[in-house]
């Protein structure tokens, strides 16, 4: 009688499946936040760039009009933003062509101007959406299905820079109502005074509207500690701002407000340099 032979088939015992798969979940756990790093530094870079075009723009316009653009036209009767003179500096003039700059922001005659989403405006790892946002636009402001005027405007993650609430006099900034400020009036410094800052997720409750006016504002809180008109992003630990010379610094979290209040403010005889406001930051 002959035996037969028994041939076993190789294969993983549950033990050695169980320290794989514990393996394995200990590898995607060390790879997980390097992956969520890698996405948040490009979304960071497309954003600074977006500042940086932006950045341009603001530096052709004042060599046409020997002057940036006021922060608001018009206050009490039109509030156009300085953001919508700017289009043209941003390969945007189709829709600032579209602009009736003798009628208000949120009239219908700038309804089809105004709701155009303008990418150079927003800012790709804006996460917390304020009320009166939707994406990318204001939505419906009344909820009742209908598109009415003022309804589902393009909005803005970067605000102009009024100043600084705390320094004296008020206006102590670069984008003003009603006027317009020169590199001459910068007693600063064009590369020591923030002119545009991230200032995102606002809805239509705050004024987040590329073509409304009161999307400038004053500085009084730190940074990411308010999110209603002031330095504020979903960037951890600081937010992007731009400089009246068009460079473009990440500014950390903890920054003094008294520098913050110094960078805000075009003629308050401070001196900042850019190591202050790159090192200044609480435990950096």
């Amino acid at each position: 009688m002959v035996a037969r032979r028994t041939h076993c088939v190789p294969g993983f015992s549950l033990v050695e499946l169980l320290a794989a798969i514990a393996v394995l979940g200990l590898l995607l756990a060390l790879l997980l936040p390097a992956i969520q790093n890698s996405r948040e530094m490009a979304r960071r870079l497309t954003c600074r760039n977006n500042l940086r075009q932006i950045g341009v723009g603001l530096q052709h316009y004042h060599l046409a009009y020997r002057a940036f653009p006021p922060g608001c036209a018009s206050r009490r009767t039109l509030r156009l933003a300085w953001s919508a003179f700017l289009l043209p500096f941003l390969e945007q003039s189709a829709t600032w062509e579209r602009i009736d700059w003798s009628r208000p922001y949120n009239s219908l005659a700038n309804q089809s101007a105004a709701s155009t989403v303008i990418a150079v405006y927003l800012c790709p790892s804006t996460t917390r959406l304020a009320g009166g946002r939707t994406g990318h636009r204001t939505g419906d402001r009344n909820g009742n299905g209908i598109t009415e005027t003022g309804d589902c405007l393009g909005v803005t993650d970067y605000g102009g820079i009024f100043g600084a609430a705390r320094a004296r006099p008020a206006a102590n900034g670069v984008l003003l109502f009603d006027r317009s400020v020169s590199l001459r009036h910068i007693t600063d410094g064009s590369s020591h005074t923030i002119i545009v800052a991230e200032d995102t997720g606002r809805g239509w409750r705050w004024d987040g509207e590329w073509i409304n006016g009161e999307n400038i504002f004053d500085r009084s809180v730190p940074i990411n500690q308010q999110q209603h008109n002031e330095l504020w992003s979903d960037h951890p630990h600081g937010c992007m701002a731009l400089f009246c010379d068009g460079s473009v610094h990440f500014l950390w979290a903890g920054i003094a407000e008294e520098t913050l209040d110094a960078l805000c403010t075009r003629e308050g005889d401070e001196f900042i340099t850019a190591h202050d406001y790159n090192t200044l930051a609480a435990g950096r």
